[in-house]
Protein backbone atom coordinates (compact mmCIF):
# COMPACT_ATOMS: atom_id res chain seq x y z
CA UNK A 1 0.00 0.00 0.00
CA UNK A 2 2.94 2.32 0.66
CA UNK A 3 3.96 1.84 -3.30
CA UNK A 4 0.77 3.18 -4.01
CA UNK A 5 0.10 6.08 -1.47
CA UNK A 6 3.83 7.02 -2.50
CA UNK A 7 1.91 7.32 -6.50
CA UNK A 8 -1.34 9.43 -5.28
CA UNK A 9 1.37 12.22 -3.68
CA UNK A 10 2.53 13.20 -6.80
CA UNK A 11 -0.54 14.34 -7.72
CA UNK A 12 -0.92 16.50 -4.83
CA UNK A 13 2.61 17.64 -4.19
CA UNK A 14 6.14 16.42 -6.06
CA UNK A 15 8.07 17.61 -3.28
CA UNK A 16 6.10 15.04 -1.15
CA UNK A 17 6.68 12.35 -3.31
CA UNK A 18 10.55 13.19 -3.63
CA UNK A 19 10.50 12.64 0.19
CA UNK A 20 8.91 9.55 0.12
CA UNK A 21 10.77 8.07 -2.50
CA UNK A 22 13.71 8.39 -0.46
CA UNK A 23 15.57 5.49 1.31
CA UNK A 24 13.09 3.00 -0.47
CA UNK A 25 14.69 -0.09 -1.69
CA UNK A 26 16.34 0.99 -5.56
CA UNK A 27 15.78 0.41 -8.56
CA UNK A 28 13.45 -2.40 -6.50
CA UNK A 29 10.51 0.28 -6.63
CA UNK A 30 11.27 1.92 -9.66
CA UNK A 31 11.61 -1.67 -11.57
CA UNK A 32 8.12 -2.44 -10.14
CA UNK A 33 6.50 0.82 -11.20
CA UNK A 34 7.65 0.63 -15.00
CA UNK A 35 6.58 -3.06 -15.23
CA UNK A 36 3.19 -2.09 -13.78
CA UNK A 37 2.95 1.01 -15.71
CA UNK A 38 3.48 -1.87 -18.83
CA UNK A 39 0.59 -3.99 -17.39
CA UNK A 40 -1.74 -1.12 -17.18
CA UNK A 41 -1.70 -0.45 -21.01
CA UNK A 42 -1.28 -3.78 -22.26
CA UNK A 43 -4.37 -4.76 -20.25
CA UNK A 44 -6.06 -2.19 -19.82
CA UNK A 45 -6.35 -0.06 -22.94
CA UNK A 46 -4.54 -2.80 -26.21
CA UNK A 47 -6.00 -5.94 -24.85
CA UNK A 48 -9.90 -3.86 -24.80
CA UNK A 49 -9.13 -2.59 -28.05
CA UNK A 50 -7.80 -6.05 -29.37
CA UNK A 51 -10.82 -7.70 -28.32
CA UNK A 52 -13.05 -4.86 -30.05
CA UNK A 53 -11.38 -5.58 -33.59
CA UNK A 54 -9.84 -2.62 -33.67
CA UNK A 55 -6.63 -1.70 -35.76
CA UNK A 56 -4.07 0.79 -36.05
CA UNK A 57 -4.59 3.80 -38.16
CA UNK A 58 -0.74 3.34 -38.86
CA UNK A 59 0.20 0.00 -40.28
CA UNK A 60 3.23 -2.10 -38.80
CA UNK A 61 6.70 -1.25 -39.81
CA UNK A 62 7.98 -4.52 -38.85
CA UNK A 63 6.91 -7.33 -40.95
CA UNK A 64 6.83 -10.29 -38.65
CA UNK A 65 4.27 -8.39 -36.52
CA UNK A 66 0.86 -7.73 -39.27
CA UNK A 67 -1.45 -4.64 -38.65
CA UNK A 68 -4.09 -6.54 -38.28
CA UNK A 69 -3.36 -8.01 -35.06
CA UNK A 70 -0.94 -5.10 -34.00
CA UNK A 71 -2.94 -4.30 -30.60
CA UNK A 72 -2.67 -8.19 -30.02
CA UNK A 73 1.74 -7.52 -30.45
CA UNK A 74 1.40 -4.89 -28.44
CA UNK A 75 0.06 -6.63 -25.28
CA UNK A 76 3.36 -8.42 -25.56
CA UNK A 77 5.81 -6.36 -26.53
CA UNK A 78 4.57 -2.99 -25.19
CA UNK A 79 5.91 -3.48 -21.39
CA UNK A 80 9.09 -5.07 -22.84
CA UNK A 81 9.59 -1.70 -24.58
CA UNK A 82 8.74 0.45 -21.29
CA UNK A 83 11.26 -1.45 -19.49
CA UNK A 84 13.97 -0.76 -22.35
CA UNK A 85 13.28 2.65 -22.20
CA UNK A 86 13.48 2.61 -18.68
CA UNK A 87 17.20 1.07 -18.81
CA UNK A 88 18.27 3.21 -21.43
CA UNK A 89 17.31 6.43 -20.01
CA UNK A 90 18.33 5.53 -16.90
CA UNK A 91 21.46 4.75 -18.50
CA UNK A 92 22.38 8.09 -20.55
CA UNK A 93 20.95 10.40 -17.49
CA UNK A 94 23.59 8.37 -15.13
CA UNK A 95 26.50 9.35 -17.75
CA UNK A 96 25.14 12.67 -18.17
CA UNK A 97 25.43 13.32 -14.39
CA UNK A 98 29.29 11.72 -14.13
CA UNK A 99 30.44 13.42 -17.40
CA UNK A 100 28.86 17.02 -15.82
CA UNK A 101 30.97 15.74 -12.52
CA UNK A 102 27.83 15.56 -10.51
CA UNK A 103 28.62 12.36 -9.08
CA UNK A 104 24.62 11.21 -7.35
CA UNK A 105 26.70 12.17 -4.21
CA UNK A 106 23.60 13.31 -2.39
CA UNK A 107 22.41 9.86 -3.41
CA UNK A 108 22.24 7.41 0.20
CA UNK A 109 25.41 5.96 1.08
CA UNK A 110 23.87 2.17 0.12
CA UNK A 111 22.51 3.26 -2.84
CA UNK A 112 24.07 3.93 -6.37
CA UNK A 113 23.15 7.27 -8.29
CA UNK A 114 22.02 4.82 -10.84
CA UNK A 115 19.72 3.25 -8.70
CA UNK A 116 18.10 6.28 -7.75
CA UNK A 117 17.63 7.70 -11.00
CA UNK A 118 15.85 4.38 -12.28
CA UNK A 119 13.60 4.35 -8.84
CA UNK A 120 12.70 8.28 -9.76
CA UNK A 121 11.77 7.62 -13.67
CA UNK A 122 9.88 4.54 -12.64
CA UNK A 123 7.41 5.69 -10.21
CA UNK A 124 7.36 8.88 -12.10
CA UNK A 125 6.30 7.07 -15.28
CA UNK A 126 3.58 5.26 -13.43
CA UNK A 127 2.20 8.45 -11.47
CA UNK A 128 0.98 9.33 -14.71
CA UNK A 129 -0.02 6.21 -16.19
CA UNK A 130 -3.71 6.75 -14.70
CA UNK A 131 -3.98 9.64 -16.51
CA UNK A 132 -2.94 8.63 -19.42
CA UNK A 133 -5.53 6.00 -19.42
CA UNK A 134 -7.80 7.62 -18.35
CA UNK A 135 -7.57 10.66 -20.91
CA UNK A 136 -7.12 7.95 -23.71
CA UNK A 137 -10.64 6.32 -22.92
CA UNK A 138 -11.91 9.16 -22.94
CA UNK A 139 -11.11 10.84 -26.42
CA UNK A 140 -11.75 6.81 -27.26
CA UNK A 141 -15.69 6.98 -25.72
CA UNK A 142 -16.04 10.66 -26.99
CA UNK A 143 -14.63 10.23 -30.35
CA UNK A 144 -12.11 13.16 -30.01
CA UNK A 145 -9.46 14.01 -32.63
CA UNK A 146 -6.84 11.28 -33.70
CA UNK A 147 -3.91 9.83 -33.07
CA UNK A 148 -1.72 13.27 -33.88
CA UNK A 149 -4.34 14.96 -31.23
CA UNK A 150 -3.69 12.02 -28.78
CA UNK A 151 0.15 12.38 -28.88
CA UNK A 152 0.33 15.99 -28.46
CA UNK A 153 -2.23 15.89 -25.36
CA UNK A 154 0.29 13.04 -24.57
CA UNK A 155 3.41 15.41 -24.88
CA UNK A 156 1.28 17.79 -22.67
CA UNK A 157 0.16 15.75 -19.82
CA UNK A 158 4.19 14.54 -19.90
CA UNK A 159 5.43 17.64 -18.70
CA UNK A 160 3.32 17.14 -15.56
CA UNK A 161 5.49 14.05 -14.97
CA UNK A 162 8.28 15.74 -15.69
CA UNK A 163 7.93 18.70 -13.44
CA UNK A 164 7.58 15.93 -10.85
CA UNK A 165 10.69 14.25 -11.80
CA UNK A 166 12.96 17.26 -12.19
CA UNK A 167 11.89 17.95 -8.07
CA UNK A 168 12.97 14.62 -7.22
CA UNK A 169 16.13 15.01 -9.16
CA UNK A 170 16.71 18.31 -7.03
CA UNK A 171 15.92 17.00 -3.43
CA UNK A 172 17.26 13.20 -4.33
CA UNK A 173 20.34 13.99 -6.15
CA UNK A 174 20.79 17.25 -5.77
CA UNK A 175 20.55 18.34 -9.64
CA UNK A 176 19.80 21.80 -10.82
CA UNK A 177 16.62 22.31 -12.28
CA UNK A 178 17.90 23.52 -15.12
CA UNK A 179 20.10 20.05 -15.60
CA UNK A 180 16.86 18.11 -14.19
CA UNK A 181 15.18 19.85 -17.31
CA UNK A 182 17.41 18.54 -19.71
CA UNK A 183 17.57 14.81 -18.37
CA UNK A 184 14.16 14.77 -18.79
CA UNK A 185 13.74 16.36 -22.67
CA UNK A 186 16.68 13.22 -22.84
CA UNK A 187 13.84 10.94 -21.37
CA UNK A 188 11.86 11.99 -24.11
CA UNK A 189 14.10 11.97 -27.08
CA UNK A 190 15.57 8.43 -26.20
CA UNK A 191 11.77 7.39 -26.11
CA UNK A 192 11.03 8.45 -29.72
CA UNK A 193 12.98 6.39 -31.70
CA UNK A 194 10.83 2.98 -29.83
CA UNK A 195 7.14 4.72 -29.84
CA UNK A 196 7.61 5.77 -33.11
CA UNK A 197 8.83 2.54 -34.69
CA UNK A 198 6.71 -0.02 -32.49
CA UNK A 199 3.68 1.65 -30.42
CA UNK A 200 0.46 2.74 -32.08
CA UNK A 201 -2.01 5.03 -31.00
CA UNK A 202 -5.81 3.69 -29.97
CA UNK A 203 -7.26 6.22 -32.08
Amino acid sequence: MAFIRLCLTAYRSPARFAEGLRGKPAPHWGLAAVILRGLIDALLLYLPIYLMGWQPPTPSFIPIFSTERYYRTLIFIGPLLFLAHWLMAGALMHVVLRLTRRRSDEAPADQAGIDVILNILGMTSLSIAAVLLIWDWLCIATGWGDQYFLGVTHLVIDVWGIAIAVVAFKRLLGVPVWLGVLLQILNVVTWLPLGMTFMRSPL
